[in-house]
């Protein structure tokens, strides 16, 4: 038998195999198809059944998500419902059906064919997306005209959803009711809502795979492989031998890595390091706790604005961050304030494109020329506080200016909080990220205005050495081992420490063992990453004594390359602590 491989990217870790279940993407018709006039009436009762059976629908599918998955992703099928109210309204069905004598699948059709011209000619992300938001409410009526029995293939039990790219809303709703094996998409990327909730609900997904839909039947066996980002459709029973050999040997590896989630973070002199976890929703709570995370090191709060239609209110936010505190308490929990702008457009703001957007107007300079929606922000995160357990974190600071206006801002918010008796804590630790070179060389300044420093190693390297790491052309230039990197990480985690103040990296060299050796070395204790990365940094941290790779790295500071500080390492604590090595890959 035949079949195919089709080469993505992994972007939740693990190994299925199972049938393909396609979603229904609805094919409106091209032809119009027309009506005698005795039937108008009847025709447009039928539409209106069909309109009254999406609301209940849509309800429904809201109260489930709701339950299952949480709030913030139940917000969807209100932007669904009142898309639904506003195509009954001013979409033109009846006039389309009493005018033209046409069935209400043709009504649709033009409906949506007005729709997406209007859409293809705008450049916004966000409008694009509202553009399937559109589609997939109208997908609802048309699939409620004529209701039909789901295909042959959803009742098979080992599913492997295969889709075109998933909305939130279908994300949510189809990952959460338990039946679904594995993921592939032909869009999507790592930080996709679709990507962030797989990993959450430990769903091995492929992304990027550009044409699957258009490969696959429904019915066909696949395997997916979201580790190493492979797709295998209609595989030989050789094939999939080797891929439930490969699946057993990875459950069986991540059985090992949950044990040591358990396992006491020190190293074997006893010195105590942290191991925290980046998360972007307050779903994946558990998950970065049952893999021993220590607390929340970094919470993207931007995904908050990416994932509804209108601007998050000061409760919204507060409801999110309240949430996540009491979910971690008595673990402290990080809070980053916005970072977007640039190449990250916020959707329900018009964003002006820039040249050069990695240089331009994000993080902490957007939220400064944003005031109110940054004090909106700044008002949440102060409530949510009253655990104690709550950090703010800055991003992108350049300049010692930044931290001042930050700090006239929090303190405007808790004299106003104050004011209306709302609790709060009143010392709630400010702490910035340390990802522009200036910040680095400046830390010792700098430090002395906050409780602490988070070093964003993935944004610093490529701001120091110039490079684009998703760049193909120059990626390979990216080294978090360059003994530049190096110097410039000792001076900043040296800074914190002489000042006795916190400092984490949340960046992923903190996720790689033999770069969290390194760091441990640098005097560094807090280490913040994705949860899946925690069982073997610690693992790796756990079986080596800090005299030895302080010894080390204090060799490769020296050197000329990262070649030869990687080889070095390599052979030292090898030779030395050859466990550390054991889980690392």
């Amino acid at each position: 038998m035949d079949f195919t491989r089709l080469r993505g990217v992994g972007v939740s870790p693990g190994i299925a195999l199972g049938r393909a279940v396609l979603a229904g993407r609805v094919l409106f018709p091209s032809r119009k198809e027309y009506i005698p006039p005795h039937r108008v009436e009847d025709e447009l009762r039928r539409l209106n059944e069909a309109i009254a059976a999406t609301r209940a629908d849509l309800v429904e599918i809201k109260d489930t998500v709701r339950r299952k998955v949480g709030e913030e992703h139940a917000f969807i099928f209100d932007a669904h419902l009142l898309i639904l109210d506003d195509l009954a309204l001013s979409g033109g069905f009846d006039k389309l059906i009493r005018e033209e004598n046409v069935r209400a699948e043709s009504a649709l059709a033009d409906v949506y064919e007005h729709y997406r011209k209007i859409f293809d000619g705008l450049d916004d992300e966000y409008f694009k997306q509202r553009q399937a938001d559109v589609a997939d409410v109208l997908a609802k009526v048309h699939r409620n005209l004529a209701p039909t029995a789901d295909e042959a293939a959803d009742d098979v039990r080992e599913k492997i959803l295969v889709a075109h790219d998933l909305l939130p809303s279908e994300a949510a709703l189809r990952l959460s009711q338990g039946n679904i094996l594995a993921v592939a998409l032909d869009m999507g990327g790592q930080t996709s809502h679709t990507a962030i909730l797989a990993r959450s609900l430990n769903i091995p997904t492929v992304v990027g795979l550009h044409a699957i839909t258009e490969t696959v039947k429904a019915g066909d066996l696949l395997i997916v492989d979201g580790t190493d980002g492979e797709v295998i459709i209609n595989p030989p029973p050789t094939l999939q031998k080797e891929f439930l050999g490969k699946k057993a040997k990875y459950e069986a590896y991540r059985r090992e890595l949950k044990k040591a989630a358990s396992w006491k973070a020190e190293t074997l002199d006893g010195v105590r390091f942290t191991p925290l976890a980046n998360i972007e929703l307050p779903e994946e709570i558990a998950h970065a706790l049952s893999y021993g995370a220590e607390g929340i090191g970094l919470f993207r709060s931007e995904f908050i604005y990416l994932q509804r239609p209108t601007l998050p209110s000061e409760q919204d936010h507060y409801e999110i961050y309240a949430r996540l505190a009491r979910g971690v308490h008595p673990r402290p929990v990080y809070i980053r304030t916005i970072d977007i702008g640039g190449e990250k457009t916020l959707p329900q703001l018009s964003i002006q494109k820039e040249p050069n957007p990695a240089l331009g107007l994000r993080a902490i300079r957007f939220s400064l020329q944003n005031r109110e929606l940054f004090r909106t922000q700044l008002r949440a995160i102060l409530r949510a506080s009253v655990l104690k357990n709550v950090r703010i974190l800055i991003p992108m600071i350049t300049e010692v200016e930044e931290i001042g206006e930050v700090k006239i801002l929090l303190r405007e918010a808790q004299a106003e909080l104050a004011a209306e008796n709302i609790p709060f804590d009143p010392s709630i630790p400010l702490g910035i990220m340390i990802e522009v070179p200036a910040a680095a060389a400046l830390a010792n300044v700098l430090i002395k205005d906050v409780d602490y420093f988070s070093i964003g190693t993935n944004d610093l390297i490529q701001y120091y050495l110039a490079v684009d790491r998703s760049n193909e052309f120059v990626s390979y230039l990216y080294k978090p081992l360059h003994p530049a990197v190096l110097r410039l990480l000792k001076t900043v985690i040296e800074a914190a420490l002489k000042a006795g103040k916190d400092v984490a990296v949340c960046g992923e060299m903190a996720a790689d063992p033999l770069s969290a050796m390194v760091l441990l070395g640098l005097g560094l204790r807090k280490f913040s990453m994705n949860p899946i990365y925690i069982p073997r940094v610690k693992n790796a941290l756990r079986a080596v004594d800090l005299r030895t790779v302080r010894k080390a790295v204090a060799r490769v500071l020296d050197m000329r390359s990262a070649q030869e500080v990687e080889e070095y390492l390599i052979e030292t604590l090898m030779a030395k602590h050859p466990g550390a090595f054991l889980m690392g890959h």
